[in-house]
Formats: C-alpha cells, sequence, structure tokens
C-alpha cells in the first residue's frame, strides 16, 4: 500500500505517486478519499516553474474550486479533531458597527478582528479557536468560529427589544460583552462534527477570488489529523468495502475520474494490508 516514488529529471526532486489519503481522527475514526487517477507529492519546484505559464479559464475555475475544497477541509479537520480531543464550548457570530469599524474594507475588519483576539488571549491564557469571515451580500464581513477555555468570557442572555429571552433550537442565545465593535451572537455547542461542517459553509467562491488574503484563522495549540498516502487500485479497494460493510460511502464520477469516500472505526491500513497479501 505504499505510494510510488521516482526522481524528477528536471528538478532533481523526489516524487511520490499516490491515489489515496487516509485521515486519522483522534477518536481513531478514519476518513479514506481515493481517486482513480494518481497525485504527486514533492514536486513543489516543478509546480513553480510550472505556474509562470498562462492557463486557462477552465483551469483557473478547476484551481478555484479544489482551494474552496481544501480550505473547508482543513476547517472541519481543525475544528472536528480537536473538538475530539477537547470539546469546542462556543459558537459565535461577530460583525461590526460601521461606526466603530468599516466592515466594507476587508484588511480593516481583519486588523480590527485579530486585535480582539490577542486581547481575549491575554485575558483568557488558554484560549483555543477558529475563526473565518463571511462576505455577506451587503459587502460587509462578519465573522463566525469556535471557542474553548475562556473562563473570562462575559456571557448574557440576549433578549429582543421587548425583554423576550432569545432562544434557537430550544437553546439560549448569549450576548458576549467582552467584545465592543458590535453584535454578538454565542450558542453552546452540542455537536462536535456538525459545528466542523457548519463553520466551513462560510467559506464561500468570493473569499476565494480575494487574491492573497487569509481565509480562517486558528490558535496556535491545534493539531491537524494525521494523513498517510498510499497507492491503491480501485479492486482492492472495493473487495475490502464490501468484506468490511462499509457504510458511509460517497462516490462521485465525472466524464474521466472516479473518486470514493468513505468514514470506517476499523483499522483501514492494517487490514487492508493483510487483504493484500
Amino acid at each position: 500500500m505504499d505510494v510510488l516514488k521516482h526522481k524528477n529529471d528536471t528538478t532533481h526532486t523526489i516524487v511520490a505517486e499516490y491515489n489515496t489519503r487516509i485521515k486519522t481522527y483522534a477518536n481513531k475514526e478514519k476518513k479514506v478519499i481515493f481517486h482513480s487517477y494518481s497525485n504527486l507529492k514533492g514536486y513543489g519546484q516543478e509546480k513553480k516553474k510550472n505556474s509562470l505559464i498562462e492557463i486557462t479559464e477552465e483551469e483557473r475555475e478547476r484551481q478555484r474550486k479544489k482551494n474552496l475544497y481544501r480550505t473547508k477541509m482543513n476547517i472541519v479537520d481543525l475544528i472536528y479533531h480537536n473538538g475530539l480531543k477537547e470539546p469546542w464550548q462556543y459558537f459565535v457570530t461577530l460583525t461590526f458597527n460601521p461606526g466603530e469599524v468599516d466592515s466594507l474594507d476587508y484588511d480593516v475588519v481583519v486588523k480590527a478582528m485579530r486585535k480582539w483576539i490577542d486581547n481575549m488571549q491575554h485575558q483568557n491564557p488558554g484560549m483555543s479557536y477558529v475563526m473565518t469571515p463571511e462576505l455577506h451580500k451587503s459587502g460587509r464581513v462578519h465573522w463566525h468560529g469556535v471557542f474553548k477555555n475562556v473562563p473570562n468570557w462575559n456571557l448574557v442572555q440576549a433578549r429582543t427589544p421587548g425583554g423576550r429571552l432569545i432562544k434557537k433550537n430550544g437553546l439560549q442565545i448569549y450576548n458576549l460583552t467582552n467584545y465592543k465593535y458590535g453584535y454578538t451572537t454565542v450558542s453552546e455547542i452540542q455537536n462536535q462534527e456538525a459545528v466542523s461542517v457548519y463553520v466551513s459553509k462560510y467559506i464561500t467562491k468570493d473569499l476565494i477570488d480575494k487574491a492573497y488574503k487569509k481565509r480562517y484563522w486558528c490558535s496556535r495549540d491545534l493539531e491537524k489529523p494525521p494523513i498517510e498516502y498510499a497507492q491503491l487500485d480501485e479492486e482492492s479497494l472495493t473487495i475490502f468495502i464490501d468484506k468490511y460493510n462499509v457504510k458511509d460511502l460517497v462516490e462521485k464520477k465525472t466524464e474521466n475520474s472516479k473518486s470514493l469516500y468513505l468514514s470506517l472505526n476499523t483499522d483501514f491500513t492494517s487490514n487492508l494490508n493483510e487483504d493484500l497479501v
């Protein structure tokens, strides 16, 4: 199940060829992604050289979709993997009062958000977070994210102008008085996996199209799940799927390729190696 390796005669780098990625989360759950085509690792210099070549609009759109997917998955991995280690406490939405911050200016909003994050980390030294911007249809920027280990946050129950408590799906919504730039909503997280997907949905093509702009922020204490790479044939993978009665399986096809996405709790790598012997 090893990757295929060879030396690139042009760049003299070792190139690893693979078509399968196996991602292992903190609860030992594995996410397996198989493609009918191969990808390469270790050809960075060749990519930089080829990046100078003008690409077609079709290729540019394909790259845009790839960047969008990669960013979304990075957010899902960070939130889910670290939420399994220690659960996230709060889902937070931050908005900006135009009188305080020009929320139409992405760079200005980022600067204000970073200043607030630094202040919160000073007040809560063990704070962990993942934050991502939302480009609203109005052109204004909002922020959404998850937090934990914030003992010095001051949360008050959110109420309507008439004084009624604000709840969503039966859960109380809070306001965060430690935030002075605008309106906030805070809710207690009930499902670690669901919130990881929910936060990633705020990453859109409009954000990807902002050249050289950072797409999400996270604390330095977070880890991504380890990833193994392999070169598999589809027949062996199909036999494995049938043998272990894999339930969570998604298949996607295009005119020229096929991809399989599966989740399982069994020891995928050792079991598959045994089946291939």
